[in-house]
């Protein structure tokens, strides 16, 4: 890549970053009004309004202030091919498979972490998860929440990205969602979720897919046993849908690695441009700093 051409497109990915510094910056100042105006009872609502503002409400401004910053970053065109209950199917099963096999991994790390600071091991996840109205966690959590990070993180990330390709886009993206999640509980799982979510986008070139799996994804993984019975059948099913799941995710993405399709981009792939700039740097910074903070 020649220099001039290297420092055009330090400049595209620095505007991807600062979108995700703002998007950060935005969410903590949400966060902060809502609890001053929780603090002096200015809230009207109560609990439920207040966690679902909290969960999606950055989101609206934020989005389109990040899209207006990156405007000018060129999006390659994809191919479009349909969107089959068959290929959703598939998908899904990988996908309760990755998550399965990174909230191990991710739950391993965070009790790691707790033993080596010497503190009581927390899951902050499920804790935040038990406190929420279901009503939150329905139209939050499994709709609104997922709609606005697939905006963010596919639809304007990963598509801009695609000009290196779309495997370094898909890596890059999910790096930067797990990081977003700010938690270790949460980071593998994301981080492998982002990369088959950006598959699928890029793969039916469609936005609309990425959305429509991420929400069955965390409908299946909060909401439902919210639903489920105490005792009983159900519940039981429910537990061992998950290693069911898990091993046919793992056969059937073993079985179907040589027909993955990955397109090339316009530009050659380049690290030096997708990191090698403030913006980006920033982004990083500020999500590992939001991550030792919830160790604090």
């Amino acid at each position: 890549m020649q220099e001039n051409t290297l420092q055009q497109e330090r400049k595209y990915c620095a505007r991807l970053g600062w979108a995700l510094v703002l998007t950060n910056v935005m969410m903590l100042v949400w966060q902060l009004w809502l609890t001053g105006l929780a603090f002096f009872g200015r809230l009207a609502g109560g609990v439920s309004t207040y966690m679902l503002l909290t969960l999606v409400g950055y989101y609206l401004p934020a989005l389109p202030l990040s899209y207006w910053l990156c405007r000018k970053i060129p999006v390659p065109p994809l191919v479009s091919r349909p969107v089959t209950a068959r290929l959703v199917g598939r998908w899904f099963v990988i996908g309760i498979a990755l998550m399965e096999i990174g909230s191990i991994i991710g739950t391993w790390l965070n009790d790691l972490v707790y033993r080596v600071a010497r503190l009581e091991p927390v899951d902050l996840v499920s804790e935040a998860m038990n406190e929420m109205p279901l009503s939150v966690v329905l139209l939050g959590g499994c709709i609104l929440g997922p709609l606005c990070e697939e905006l963010l993180f596919r639809g304007l990330l990963a598509k801009r990205l695609a000009r290196y390709g779309q495997k370094p886009a898909a890596l890059v993206s999910a790096l930067l969602f797990g990081l977003y999640h700010a938690n270790l509980s949460q980071f593998c799982y994301a981080f492998l979720l982002g990369l088959l979510l950006a598959y699928a986008m890029f793969y039916t070139g469609k936005l609309k897919t990425s959305v429509l799996l991420h929400i069955l994804f965390n409908l299946y993984g909060s909401f439902i046993v919210f639903l489920l019975p105490e005792n009983g059948i159900l519940p039981m099913l429910y537990v061992l849908s998950w290693p069911v799941m898990t091993v046919a995710g793992v056969i059937l993405l073993v079985r179907g690695r040589d027909t993955h399709v990955w397109e090339h981009g316009p530009c050659a792939p380049s690290m030096r441009a997708v990191f090698g700039n403030v913006g980006m740097t920033a982004a990083i910074v500020v999500c590992f700093v939001e991550t030792a903070l919830m160790y604090i």
